[in-house]
């Protein structure tokens, strides 16, 4: 049984499964393993709650100290299996279970206050002893609230739904008080009297308590002797009435006591004189059934004996062995048998007819005795069957009118169970439809206030970047610290001071924290403990991303420093000497005034602040272009207005007598100006006068440039000098401003600049130099260019040698000079300078220079027009042919010798026109036309004997199908062989000796 007491409510709930619970140990079963049973509810009067609170605490107590003892010795696994025996539903939940408390959790969900019959087995199954006690002592205390329990809370109250006929049910009416009884008193009474026969219906009282229960059909015999049997406990419980169905079995009548005990045995006689009959019917019965059995086997042996002697009868007529004595035999035992099941059969007879005779006297008496019991009982049950089957007969026609009305409404209910079921169906789909979208709703907005409860988190955690240089290597270091933002200011201290690794160089006496700009290296507002001590970074610092971990001297105080620091780059100017000291960087802030920064710079770089001159370079445009401008008297102004709030480079000077000019005029401004404008340059410089460092000076007040060092080689040959020059100056200004270094007028030595190892001549005198600080200049002596002239490059070309090319000299030549002109120039140049060449004007020939490969033929009537490829030409020296037109074509032949392994000289011819190339090669070597195959090549030969053969190469003949040479130019190189030679075998000997001087003549080219 199960009992529910809510509180709050005021309501106590009973629900009936078994009229046979003794107590609250047998009395529940898990809800998920029997149907939903109906529940009672009635008040619950205030006393009780006392009581309810008492067993509760009780049951909390059990609980706890249960699943303490379990969650200490429970295996995961073990439990798991275990309740996926217990039932489908809860072996779903615990598979889900990750540990042992949410299973736990799932167990304590299937126990109440009367129901812990999982939790028992569980600690029985595991063998849990500690945790066995106190269920056995919470069993003990509910066992108790249960007998506390009164009747009179039940009164009234329907124990069971399910409807049952009138001649199923029992009646029992006591006389008692119901405050005085409890329910339990009920449940051992009925107990005692039927066993499990009997279940309680109904419990209801007028000035007696009355207890209806019911109990199967089937079994109405056995109740009513049960109840016969057991009527003395019944009467010594103060029974009143005993009613089965429609019959009144006992009744306590206000007569004498007599009367009333001799009316109880005349009806306790008539209703044990029915059970004593009907017991014996079951006896005679039995012994029948027993009785056919005996002759069915009876009847087996029988078949089984004659099958053998019709067998025997046959066999006798073949075989005349067999001996009379075992006939005889064999009839005997058939005659035992046959006599046997005769007697059987006589008996069956006797007891069937004294059945028959005892069932009619029976029957008889029950017909004379109408006021018996048993009579009432049978005519009761018979009245209520007669009634049942006339109904049942009525309802089988078909014009029974209920029936039919029944058929029509069932016919109208199908068709609206139909439409509801597609109703149902589209309203399931629909419900399906909105539970996806509430769960993908769901979904997102868990994700929402995951990312929500994330990012608040995030705030509450300040990612901060330490910075500070290490005592030891001066290197500055950078490193991350995650500090929640309610953290005090000296627990960051000493997380930083342990992140940046500083023990035991520095103590943490001598380190604090600074607000630090690291894209700007300035170092902001200082937090010193015995001012920020009791702040938190979050109030310190805010969102500030970076800190700076300073540190100080053994000596030393630290500096106060206030938000707004930038770092200021400050030159000291030595006006004696021009020098511009490198800058060192020094922390102001926007607060100051100009003199405050005056003191400062005085004390940072030890100079007088009273006649000091402070200049700013700034920049005035976004192209780049710099300028000096005097901050030194701009009155009361801040320097955060002056700088524009950003980092400057400052020069500062302290001279009374330069302090007192004006700005302009002042050596100051002359040597800031020169040194924001200015560029450094290394040149190289020919011997020549002794050479010191100077400054020389603009017309205009400037300076141009400045000597800064001077350093001569070993061997006397050349000086390396650096320079500062103004980034203004021309090429003609800085040619004069060289002279007192190399010691001959402008016109008498070039300048190069060197680019990717490449001299190049500055020419452009009156335009400025516009080169790139840090470039190599080289100066030579030598005529410059004048306007419209060329330097040019002459190389001695000698086809036929080794070393073809050779360089002569360089020559300078003005535009549109004939090239005969230039001839006689060369020839007279190479005279002075007395070149190892025999020059002749009509045996000279000029011609471009591609790299190391000839090129176009200059001829004597054109003009020198185009300085490309470098301004570099071949000079060559005639001894065959001479181009005399443009029309004409220059090439080189060589003739390959297949059979000889062999290249012979190389030729030169004119072509009138390129496509005789084939006849003029005939005509050259008496080769065939129709034998001539050749090839093109237009960089100088370097192909060797050795691979010719095996290189991809297009030879052509006169009776190729395409043409077999483009239209060439000047200097192109032509091979060409007789095709019906044979390629030589080569021994090694002869392989090895042509591959060294192939080799040889390579190695020659390379060089070049």
């Amino acid at each position: 049984m199960y009992c529910i007491i809510m509180p709050v409510l005021h309501l106590l709930t009973f629900s009936v499964v078994d009229s046979t619970d003794t107590g609250a140990n047998n009395s529940t079963c898990s809800s998920f393993s029997q149907p939903v049973l109906p529940q009672v509810e009635v008040p619950v009067p205030q006393h009780l709650f006392v009581e309810y609170s008492s067993i509760r605490a009780s049951y909390t107590r059990m609980l706890y100290n249960v699943c303490k003892f379990l969650k200490r010795k429970l295996d995961l696994d073990d439990i798991k299996e275990f309740l996926s025996c217990y039932s489908t539903s809860l072996s779903k939940k615990v598979e889900q279970c990750s540990d042992l408390s949410s299973i736990l959790r799932h167990i304590k969900d299937e126990c109440s206050l009367t129901n812990i019959e999982l939790l028992h087995s569980i600690v029985e199954e595991m063998e849990i002893t500690e945790a066995r006690e106190h269920i056995e002592t919470y069993r003990a205390e509910l066992k108790e609230f249960y007998k506390s329990i009164s009747v009179s809370l039940c009164l009234d109250k329907r124990f069971d739904s399910v409807s049952h006929l009138k001649c199923e049910t029992v009646t029992f009416i006591f006389d008692w008080k119901p405050e005085e009884h409890v329910l339990q008193d009920i449940k051992s009474i009925l107990s005692k009297v039927s066993g499990k026969l009997l279940i309680i219906k109904f419990i209801g009282s007028s000035t007696s308590i009355s207890i209806t229960c019911s109990f199967p059909f089937s079994d109405v015999e056995f109740t009513v002797l049960k109840m016969i049997e057991n009527i003395h406990i019944l009467m010594g419980q103060g029974l009143k009435k005993l009613t089965i169905g429609n019959l009144i079995l006992w009744r306590r009548q206000s007569v004498r006591l007599k009367e009333h005990k001799d009316q109880d045995l005349l009806q306790h006689t008539d209703v044990i004189s029915y059970i004593i009959l009907e017991e014996a019917g079951y006896k005679l019965r039995d012994a029948i059934n027993s009785k056919k059995k005996e002759t069915i086997e009876l009847k087996q042996e029988i078949s089984m004996t004659q099958v053998p002697k019709e067998n025997f009868l046959s066999v006798q007529s073949d075989t005349e062995s067999i001996k009379k004595v075992e006939e005889e035999q064999l009839d005997e035992e058939l005659t035992v048998l046959r006599s046997q099941f005769n007697e059987v059969q006589k008996e069956n007879k006797e007891l069937s007819d004294k059945l028959s005779k005892m069932k009619v006297d029976y029957l008889r008496s029950l017909t004379s005795k109408t006021d018996s019991a048993a009579s009432k009982v049978r005519r009761g049950m018979a009245f209520e069957i007669d009634d049942c089957k006339f109904h049942l007969e009525a309802m089988a026609k078909p014009d029974y009118l209920p029936l039919v009305d029944n058929k029509r409404i069932i016919e109208k209910l199908q068709e609206r169970i139909t439409l509801m079921n597609m109703e149902l169906i589209t309203e399931r789909e629909h419900i399906e439809k909105i539970m996806i979208d509430i769960k993908d709703h769901l979904k997102e907005a868990e994700d929402r206030q995951r990312e929500k409860e994330k990012k608040e988190i995030e705030k509450e955690i300040h990612k901060i970047y330490i910075c500070g240089y290490h005592p030891v290597t001066g290197e500055l270091k950078k490193s991350t610290l995650s500090v929640h933002k309610d953290e005090l200011l000296p627990t960051i201290l000493d997380k930083a001071y342990e992140l940046m690794e500083l023990a035991p160089l520095i103590p943490m006496e001598r380190c604090r924290l600074v607000k630090y700009n690291y894209w700007s290296k300035v170092m902001n507002q200082s937090f010193d403990l015995d001012e920020f001590h009791h702040q938190t970074i979050g109030q310190v610092v805010g969102r500030a991303k970076y800190l700076f971990l300073e540190t100080r001297k053994r000596n030393e105080t630290f500096k106060k420093y206030n938000d707004g620091g930038i770092n200021l780059k400050i030159s000291v100017v030595d006006l004696s000497t021009g020098k511009v000291e490198p800058a060192k960087i020094m922390r102001g802030e926007e607060g100051w005034t100009v003199e405050e920064l005056k003191q400062h710079i005085g004390e940072f770089l030890n100079i007088h602040s009273s006649c000091m001159r402070v200049v700013q370079e700034y920049m005035y445009n976004y192209l780049g272009g710099t300028s000096v401008r005097n901050i030194t008297d701009t009155g009361s102004f801040k320097l955060g207005k002056i700088l524009y709030g950003g980092n400057s480079l400052l020069y500062a000077s302290s001279d009374p007598e330069d302090y007192q000019k004006e700005f302009e005029d002042s050596l100051m401004y002359r040597y800031v100006d020169f040194h924001i404008h200015s560029i450094l340059l290394n040149v190289t410089i020919p011997p020549g006068p002794k050479t010191l460092p100077t400054i020389t000076n603009r017309p205009e007040g400037g300076i141009l440039m400045k000597v800064i060092s001077v350093n001569e080689d070993d061997n006397g040959n050349e000086r390396k000098i650096q320079i500062q020059i103004y980034n203004k100056i021309t090429l003609a200004q800085f040619k004069e401003e060289l002279v007192p270094l190399i010691g001959v007028s402008p016109t008498g030595f070039i300048v190069y600049q060197i680019v990717d190892n490449e001299r190049y001549e500055m020419k452009e005198l009156d335009r400025t130099m516009n080169i790139k600080p840090g470039s190599e200049l080289t100066v030579t002596l030598g005529r410059s260019l004048g306007r419209g002239e060329y330097r040019i490059k002459l190389y001695l070309l000698q086809v036929k040698n080794t070393e073809f090319c050779k360089y002569m000299m360089e020559s300078i030549v003005a535009k549109d000079t004939p090239v005969r002109e230039f001839k006689k120039k060369i020839i007279k140049e190479a005279k002075a300078q007395e070149i190892d060449c025999v020059l002749e004007l009509d045996k000279l020939r000029l011609r471009n220079k591609n790299g190391v490969s000839p090129g176009r033929v200059y001829l004597d009537d054109q003009h020198i027009y185009d300085t490309s490829n470098k301004g570099e030409v071949y000079v060559e020296l005639l001894k065959g042919p001479v181009k005399d037109n443009y029309r004409q074509t220059q090439v080189y032949v060589i003739r390959w010798r297949p059979s000889q392994c062999s290249f012979d000289p190389i030729e030169e011819i004119i072509l009138d026109d390129t496509r005789q190339i084939i006849e003029k090669l005939s005509e050259l070597s008496g080769v065939p036309v129709e034998y001539i195959y050749c090839v093109e090549t237009l960089l100088f030969p370097v192909v060797s004997c050795l691979d010719i053969e095996n290189r991809v190469l297009n030879w052509y003949s006169i009776t190729s199908r395409k043409y077999p040479l483009r239209k060439f130019g000047d200097g192109c190189f032509i091979y060409y062989k007789d095709n019906r030679e044979t390629m030589k075998e080569l021994t090694d000997k002869e392989r090895s000796e042509i591959q060294e001087a192939e080799e040889a003549r390579l190695e020659s080219w390379r060089r070049l």
